[in-house]
């Protein structure tokens, strides 16, 4: 849309109208990136088995899942971001030319030699930092002038690292798209809406694209943990259980009066029973003198 709905005329490299295509091109990759990742780790988790010798309580089993979950969750960034950083930083150390030309720029002085110049984005070159960016602009065509920036959108060195530091805010405004959309000759051939702010959990309508890959772009996980499921494959062959519990008055009265009786008739049995051996050791003991 944006690279068929823009001017014929010729635009300058950093116009967002020339820029804009690559940058979301550059977007849809992260999706996609993350997408996969997230599906491929998926498979990997599900194959996974929970395997206890006893039946796991309830609560216990509960925290130990959602330990697992937040590990696979952390493990899965991790690596993810990993990748990324070690492509971000090759690409840097290196100095890699970019496709758009928009770090270096080349200018052949004769038939055999051809120089490279860096650009600047502000008071940043190219050749000392590869982040270096700035509000991605529109030019007047005629004069060359910024007529206007569009918000939370850069250009730089690289499309991803500037794409990295910019956010999305103009798109949950329906002033700043229709602002931007203005510019663009044929701009009433597509009807487009606004992002909508209420569904934001984790994020903000100024978060960077960098916050939201660092999450893999994942706005809100959501865990299930079925324990009757675990149960009924763990089909235990006896269940045991114990609770505590306070004694009421009536119950603890009833027991003393049970203990008292008890005693009691443990006395009737034994007292006649010890006076009777304690009369016939008397009798022995008057016999003998």
């Amino acid at each position: 849309y944006l690279y068929n709905a823009r001017p014929k005329t010729n635009l300058n490299g950093k116009d967002f109208r020339a820029a804009g295509p690559f940058i979301f091109q550059a977007l849809t990759a992260f999706c996609q990136l993350s997408n996969q990742t997230i599906a491929n780790r998926l498979i990997q988790f599900y194959s996974s088995q929970y395997v206890s010798a006893f039946v796991t309580p309830l609560q216990l089993f509960q925290s130990q899942t959602q330990a697992f979950v937040s590990q696979f969750i952390s493990s899965m960034t991790n690596d993810f971001l990993l990748s990324l950083l070690t492509i971000r930083k090759t690409t840097q150390s290196n100095s890699l030319f970019s496709g758009r030309q928009t770090n270096y720029y080349l200018i052949s002085q004769s038939d055999d030699y051809v120089y490279t110049y860096s650009y600047s984005y502000g008071n940043c070159s190219c050749a000392s930092s590869a982040t270096c960016a700035y509000g991605c602009p529109i030019y007047d065509s005629n004069n060359s002038k910024v007529i206007f920036t569009v918000p939370g959108i850069y250009i730089g060195c690289y499309v991803i690292e500037a794409l990295l530091q910019s956010n999305l805010q103009c798109f949950y405004n329906k002033t700043c798209i229709n602002q931007v959309q203005s510019y663009f000759t044929y701009y009433l051939s597509m009807n487009l809406t606004t992002l909508d702010s209420s569904l934001l959990v984790r994020f903000s309508m100024n978060s960077t694209m960098e916050e939201l890959v660092d999450a893999l772009m994942v706005e809100e996980w959501n865990s299930s943990i079925i324990y009757d499921g675990y149960y009924n494959e763990c089909q235990p062959s006896k269940c045991s259980y114990s609770y505590q519990t306070k004694n009421d008055a009536i119950y603890i009265l009833t027991t003393v009066i049970g203990l008292v009786g008890g005693l009691i008739t443990v006395l009737k049995m034994t007292i006649p029973r010890l006076i009777r051996i304690m009369r016939r050791k008397k009798k022995v003991t008057r016999s003998e003198t």
